[in-house]
C-alpha cells in the first residue's frame, strides 16, 4: 500500500539507502555530500528542537532564505512535525514578510543570514505570535534572546531519526504539508493550502509519464525552493525517489555548476535557456564570418534533425552526416558544458520559444514543458520523455481533467488542486466552483491528440479600440528574442496601436556600440540616438511575424529594469503589469499623445 504522507515516503530512504546521497552542496569552493543518513539525522535534531518549543502538527513555521542545504533541512524537519511549512521569497521587502507572518500566524522562523534576520527584527513588535527565529549563517552579531542559529542546534540536540516515525505517520493525505504564498500581480499575495495528498499525486503522477525512472539521478536546483515548481519537481521529487538534489551556488555560477555536479535534470524558466542561446550568439558574433555561417548552418540542421527525432522518424544519410559536423561543431560542446548527463530540463512559469526547445534538443537536452500554477501542486499538464510536442504544454497528467469555458478559459479538476486559500473562503469560493474545478485565469485550447496551448491569461487580454484581442506575452516573448532587448512590456488598451516599454540588455547593447562606434560617452542608453535606432529596428525586424494589428509602433526606452526589489516584477518574474502601467503613466500617454490630437 503507497503512502499517504510524504516525509514517510522520505523516512524509507533514509533508513533503506542510508549511505547515498541525498544532498550536494558547496562549502568553501567544492561541493560537499550528505547521505540520506546524514540528512535526517540533521533533520532529527531540528524537528527535535521545533518539538522542545512546542511545534505540532497544524502549527505554521516559516522559511526566509534562498536555496540551500539547510533550507531542505529545515523543511523536512517542520513536515516531519506534522506542522505546515510557510516559505517566504527572499526577495520581498519586510511589509510583505509581515504580512506573510501576520496572515499566517506563523510561530517560529527560518532566516538564511543577517539580511534576512534584520527584516524580521524590524517588524518584530508587530508579529505578537513570532516566538523564534533560527538562523543558517553564522552570526557575526549579538542574536536576540529568541534566536539560535541551526549549526547551534546540530551542536546541541543529539539526532534520533526513530523519533519521526510516529508523529510523522500520523499526518493523513488531507492534512496541510505547506502554504505557498502567490505573487500578488494585484492586491496582497494569497496563501494556497496544498496537503500532502495534492503533492503526492502530483510525483505519483509524473511518474507514471517517465518510463525509465533509471534517468532520474540528480537534480540540479537552482529555481527558488518559495515557488511550487521547484519545491515538488525539484526537490519533493528528488527526496521521494530516493535520489541526490545537489543545489547550485548561484544563478550567475550556473554553468560551472552543472559542470561540475553532472546532474540529469533540472527545473528551469525559459529566460534561463533564452540567456544561454543569447550568451552563445553574442559570443558567436565576435568571431569570423566564416564561424558565424557555421553557427547558424548548425543551428537550421539541428531543428531539422529535433523535427525527425520528435517524429520517432529515422535520419537519412545525409543530414547524419550534417549532424556529426555540427555536434562537432556546436552542440557536443553544449551538451558537455551542462555536464554531459543531462537528459531532460522541466521547464515552466512561462511560454517557451519552440526554437529554443528545438536548440537544445539537438544537443541531446530534451525540454520538457508544462503547465500550472501554485494552486495546482505546479503541473496540470505536461510533456513526457515519450509524448511531447514543442509549442504546446502538454497533456494533463493522469488523473488530472482539463476542460476550456465558452470564454476560453481552461479549468482544471484532480486530486492536485489545492485545499484552500489560508483564512480567504470567498477567494476560495471565486477560484474553486461548487463542483471542484479550479479556474485558472488561462485562456487556451487543446488540439485533437489532447495537447494543451496557453495563449494568454484571461486578466491580460489587451483590447485594442479596433476591438481586436491581443495577447501582450505573445508579443513580449517574441520581442525578447532579440539579443539586444532584455525586458519589456507592451500597452494598447483601448487605443488604435500597440506601444512598449523596453529595457535594453546593457551589455549586449554596449558591446554594439563598441563594435559601431557609437560614443556613449557615460550617457544613459535611453538618451543615445544609436542605441534607439537598434532597439527600433530590433522591434521593426520582430513586427514582421505579427500580424499588423499586433505590432509594436512606438516604444519608450528606460533605464531601470523590472525587478521584484523595485515591485514591477512578482517574485515569480511575472510583470506586473499595474504597478509597470502606474509608474510610466507619463511615458505611455506620450506614445499616443499624436493619436490623441488626430482623434479631437
Amino acid at each position: 500500500m503507497e503512502n499517504d504522507n510524504f516525509f514517510v515516503c522520505v523516512l524509507e530512504h533514509i533508513k533503506k539507502i542510508p549511505d547515498h546521497a541525498a544532498v550536494l552542496y558547496k562549502h568553501e569552493g567544492r561541493f560537499r555530500e550528505l547521505s540520506y543518513r546524514e540528512f535526517g539525522e540533521k533533520v532529527s535534531s531540528v524537528a527535535l528542537w521545533l518539538r522542545q518549543q512546542g511545534i505540532k502538527k497544524g502549527d505554521r513555521v516559516a522559511i526566509l532564505s534562498e536555496n540551500s542545504v539547510y533550507w531542505a533541512i529545515a523543511d523536512m524537519a517542520v513536515i516531519s512535525t506534522g506542522a505546515i511549512t510557510v516559505s517566504i521569497y527572499p526577495t520581498l521587502p519586510p511589509r510583505e514578510v509581515k504580512y506573510i507572518l501576520q496572515n499566517s500566524g506563523s510561530t517560529v522562523i527560518f532566516a538564511q543570514n543577517l539580511e534576512q534576520y534584520n527584516k524580521i527584527t524590524d517588524i518584530w513588535k508587530e508579529l505578537p505570535r513570532l516566538k523564534k527565529i533560527i538562523l543558517f549563517s553564522d552570526a557575526r552579531k549579538t542574536l536576540a534572546t529568541d534566536t539560535v542559529t541551526i549549526e547551534s542546534i546540530f551542536s546541541r540536540i543529539a539526532p534520533d531519526i526513530e523519533s519521526l516515525v510516529d508523529v510523522s505517520a500520523a499526518v493523513s493525505s488531507d492534512e496541510p504539508l505547506c502554504i505557498i504564498y502567490t505573487s500578488g500581480t494585484t492586491g496582497p499575495p494569497k496563501g494556497v493550502v496544498l496537503t500532502h495528498g495534492n503533492i503526492l499525486s502530483v510525483l505519483r503522477s509524473i511518474l507514471l509519464m517517465i518510463p525509465d525512472r533509471g534517468i532520474i539521478q540528480r537534480n540540479l536546483s537552482f529555481l527558488p525552493l518559495s515557488h511550487a515548481l521547484e519545491r515538488i519537481a525539484g526537490l519533493f521529487m528528488s527526496l521521494y525517489l530516493g535520489r541526490t538534489i545537489a543545489f547550485a551556488e548561484s544563478l550567475d555560477t550556473l554553468m560551472v555548476d552543472m559542470k561540475e555536479t553532472a546532474p540529469t535534470h533540472a527545473v528551469v524558466v525559459p529566460r534561463v535557456f533564452e540567456k544561454i542561446f543569447e550568451k552563445i550568439v553574442a559570443s558567436v558574433r565576435t568571431q569570423s564570418r566564416l564561424k558565424q555561417n557555421l553557427f547558424w548552418w548548425s543551428v537550421k540542421t539541428g531543428r531539422d534533425v529535433s523535427a525527425v527525432i520528435s517524429k520517432n522518424a529515422s535520419m537519412g544519410m545525409l543530414l547524419r552526416v550534417k549532424y556529426f559536423i555540427a555536434w562537432r561543431i556546436l552542440y557536443g560542446k553544449l551538451h558537455r558544458a551542462t555536464g554531459g548527463k543531462l537528459r531532460y530540463f522541466i521547464s515552466g512559469g512561462a511560454p517557451l520559444s519552440t526554437k529554443i526547445a528545438e536548440f537544445f534538443h539537438a544537443a541531446g537536452i530534451l525540454i520538457l514543458e508544462g503547465w500550472g500554477s501554485t494552486e495546482l501542486s505546479a503541473p496540470a499538464t505536461w510533456n513526457s520523455p515519450l509524448a511531447y510536442r514543442f509549442g504546446s504544454v502538454g497533456k494533463p497528467i493522469p488523473g488530472v481533467y482539463v476542460r476550456i469555458l465558452s470564454d476560453g478559459e481552461l479549468i482544471v479538476k484532480g486530486p492536485n488542486v489545492f485545499k484552500e486559500y489560508w483564512r480567504n473562503d470567498e477567494a476560495t469560493r471565486e477560484a474553486k466552483d461548487a463542483s471542484g474545478w479550479f479556474h485558472t485565469g488561462d485562456i487556451g485550447r487543446i488540439d485533437d491528440d489532447g495537447y494543451v496551448y496557453i495563449t494568454d491569461r484571461k486578466k491580460e487580454l489587451i483590447i485594442t479600440a479596433a476591438g481586436k484581442n491581443i495577447s501582450p506575452s505573445n508579443i513580449e516573448r517574441l520581442m525578447m528574442s532579440s539579443p539586444y532587448i532584455s525586458n519589456i512590456m507592451v500597452y494598447g488598451d483601448r487605443q488604435k496601436y500597440i506601444t512598449a516599454l523596453v529595457v535594453p540588455d546593457t551589455e549586449q547593447v554596449l558591446a554594439y556600440c563598441r563594435e559601431n562606434n557609437i560614443d556613449c560617452d557615460g550617457l544613459p542608453l535611453s538618451r543615445i540616438a544609436g542605441v534607439r535606432s537598434l532597439i527600433e529596428s530590433e522591434l521593426q525586424r520582430l513586427n514582421n511575424e505579427l500580424a499588423r494589428f499586433e505590432q509594436v509602433k512606438k516604444c519608450a526606452i528606460l533605464d531601470e529594469d523590472f525587478t521584484v526589489e523595485n515591485g514591477m516584477m512578482t517574485p515569480t518574474l511575472k510583470l506586473k503589469r499595474k504597478n509597470i502601467i502606474a509608474r510610466y503613466e507619463t511615458t505611455i500617454l506620450s506614445m499616443y499623445e499624436e493619436s490623441a490630437v488626430e482623434a479631437m
